[in-house]
């Protein structure tokens, strides 16, 4: 891959060798006005070393290229593109959550189920004033009217 330049110290310059070794440089050897990431080429003249900068080279850059591993993990389950749109929110199954919010909708059970803990509870503790039935109910009938993806889900927003 050729050596590179990895430290630049006040005094002197470190440059990184092909076999893992470094070698300090003096900045009165430089041709050029070295930078950390740059190659070079050095050749010996007695007790000094003379140090030209190199263009990276297609098989250096291949070599950097293979030791490059890039893994890229999306277990983003929140958006939902149905349509042509992006929709935000849960992804549910829209034939269990229809059946819990048209039967058990007043205990806000498709709330639960959905994953607004939170909803729930407050349908619960107002279960007792029918006024959640009531919601659930409609919520019933808008997530039939919702269009569903291939795998039978919808995206649910609160």
């Amino acid at each position: 891959m050729g050596k590179k330049v990895i430290k630049l110290d006040f005094d002197d310059v470190v440059i990184a060798n092909e076999d893992g070794s470094t070698t300090r440089a003096l900045y009165e050897w430089f041709n050029f006005k070295p930078e950390i990431g740059d190659f070079v080429d050095v050749f010996e003249d007695g007790d000094e070393l003379i140090i030209h900068k190199t263009e990276k080279t297609a098989s250096a850059t291949e070599n950097l290229q293979d030791k490059i591993n890039i893994n890229i993990v999306n277990e983003n389950n929140n958006t939902q593109s149905v349509g042509g749109y992006v929709q935000h929110g849960r992804v549910v199954n829209k034939w269990v959550y229809f059946i819990l919010a048209f039967f058990l909708g007043w205990i806000g059970a498709h709330k639960f189920y959905s994953g607004f803990t939170g909803k729930g509870i407050m349908y619960l503790v107002f279960s007792w004033t029918a006024i959640p039935g009531i919601i659930a109910f409609f919520t019933s009938i808008i997530t039939l009217l919702k269009p569903a993806d291939q795998n039978g889900n919808i995206v649910v927003t609160s």
